[in-house]
């Protein structure tokens, strides 16, 4: 196994669990949130955003550096097909990275200054909650189509 191939096999399986978690939260967590009261689902969001653990941050940021790393190598030592096709892999699973700062941390910034109780923010809540839902599926995709490339590039 070379360089590429070892960076391109670590890109696939960051990129397969960055994906799980995604849809993970998209298919567990958020419809849960959903039928919770508004003003319960907004603190419940908001613990959840204060709550990020290193190891997420490590998987989070690590998967896109691999897939970046990856897509260098490729690009370092081009192979035809195989290079264009994982650099396609390595694009999109570094796309969730950027999805994450253009579309969800704003999003969470806005509920982190939600009031529960008020009304309007609930409102609020309701449809940033569907926004960010529809999002997450999106870079829940990148992720896992991303990884299911570099792993067919890897067993052809």
């Amino acid at each position: 196994m070379d360089v590429q191939d070892t960076l391109a096999a670590a890109a696939a399986l960051l990129g397969a669990a960055m994906g799980g978690l995604y849809f993970g939260f998209s298919l567990l967590v958020m419809p849960g949130l959903s039928r919770t009261p508004a003003d319960a689902a907004v603190r419940a969001m908001q613990q959840i955003n204060r709550s990020i653990r290193p190891v997420f941050l490590l998987l989070f940021l690590g998967s896109a550096l691999v897939a970046a790393a990856s897509a260098v190598a490729e690009l370092i030592a081009w192979q035809g097909a195989v290079s264009a096709w994982r650099l396609v892999g390595d694009v999109l699973i570094v796309a969730h990275f950027f999805i994450t700062g253009a579309f969800h941390i704003p999003r969470n910034t806005v509920v982190d200054r939600l009031a529960p109780d008020a009304a309007a923010d609930q409102q609020a809540w309701r449809a940033i909650s569907r926004q960010w839902t529809v999002g997450n599926h999106i870079r829940g995709w990148c992720a896992f189509l991303g990884a299911g490339v570099l792993i067919v590039t890897l067993v052809i």
